[in-house]
């Protein structure tokens, strides 16, 4: 596109570039891709697990000025046995910075408080989100590998995301977490709700494989495991430790979601974490989707009231240190936030 081109031709073009994503024959194109067939769909029937945790976390930027950046993180788990909520543990709210140094001196900390040892190597600060969302991991997988120590033999411990990691200083933790989980017995699984993971050169995979499900004609809750060779992105691959499969977990909701379970795991322990992740994905708000993991969403999200309350207790902590609102406007002020007045 060219700053010549009209509203109305960025929006064809726009409209082209999805078309070749989502040919009218895409189904038909990944059946011949994929080379799999009906064999390949797995019904799967409910059955509880016990106990259920789900972990997440959150991450919001709180301020920003020219050189550096605030942003606030925390993360919990809670779980369930037979339907019911009966523990829940959420981290302090937990206020970082995102430079000026060259490196995040909270991720150093974190890393020490959690796991008893500091990062091989260092976390630059050149994006805010990014540091954020590190940070906010290094939680999420700290109360993983505590779940994993202490939940009973056969519990379903939930990740929301992947099993795969965005710093390398994680892998080590990741791998400790999927160890252990094995040697206790406590299935472990990764969801998403939505995935990068593209086939053929761009072509999406969950509408892919919910069309091919369709088209053979299974209705109810299936599994399917999608070999790594068939995906487009070797960025995608990177350091992956978990395989891929794509579930739709609820008796009429055709809603499917991308799981990885820990790489090598056997077809009868895959069926039971599927089992248990449908007994838990019934509820009635996001059928399809597992309400432990809901759960947790909502236990742990830093939303705008939240992010404002925290800028708030900032600028009481400025006029505490004898620095009034003006500086706290220099430093982290934007014109933008006149503009939306207007």
């Amino acid at each position: 596109m060219t700053v010549k081109k009209t509203y109305e031709e960025s929006i064809t073009l726009i409209i082209e570039r999805i078309s070749h994503q989502m040919p009218y024959d895409l189904v038909e194109q990944f059946r011949e891709f994929s080379q799999l067939t009906k064999a390949d769909i797995h019904p799967i029937q409910g059955n509880s697990a016990g106990i259920v945790s789900a972990i997440d976390g959150s991450n919001a930027i709180i301020a920003e000025s020219g050189s550096f950046a605030l942003a606030a993180i925390r993360a919990g788990h809670t779980d369930f046995f037979l339907e019911e909520r009966h523990a829940r543990a959420i981290t302090p709210i937990t206020v970082v910075s995102v430079g000026p140094e060259e490196e995040s001196e909270d991720f150093k900390v974190l890393m020490s408080d959690c796991f008893g040892r500091f990062p091989e190597t260092g976390l630059v600060n050149n994006d805010a989100e990014r540091v954020s969302a590190i940070l906010r991991d290094t939680l999420e997988y700290w109360i993983a590998l505590t779940q994993a120590k202490t939940l009973p033999e056969g519990s379903l411990l939930l990740l929301d995301g992947a099993l795969r990691v965005t710093d390398q200083n994680h892998d080590s933790v990741l791998q400790e977490i999927i160890r252990t989980s094995q040697d206790r017995g406590v299935l472990l699984a990764a969801i998403t709700k939505r995935t990068k993971a593209t086939w053929g050169g761009g072509h999406p995979l969950l509408p892919s494989v919910a069309g091919f499900v369709r088209n053979a004609g299974i209705t109810g809750p299936w599994w399917m495991r999608i070999d790594e060779h068939l995906l487009d992105s070797a960025v995608y691959k990177r350091g992956r430790q978990g395989d891929l499969y794509v579930a739709s977990v609820h008796p009429t909701k055709h809603f499917p979601l991308k799981l990885e379970l820990p790489k090598g795991t056997d077809k009868q322990t895959v069926e039971m974490i599927m089992s248990s992740i449908v007994a838990c994905s019934d509820d009635g708000r996001i059928p399809g989707y597992p309400y432990p993991l809901l759960d947790a969403h909502r236990t742990v999200v830093i939303d705008q009231t939240l992010t404002e309350q925290i800028r708030q207790d900032m600028m009481r902590g400025f006029s505490s240190q004898g620095m009034n609102r003006e500086i706290f406007d220099l430093l982290f002020g934007d014109i933008h936030d006149d503009f939306k007045r207007y």
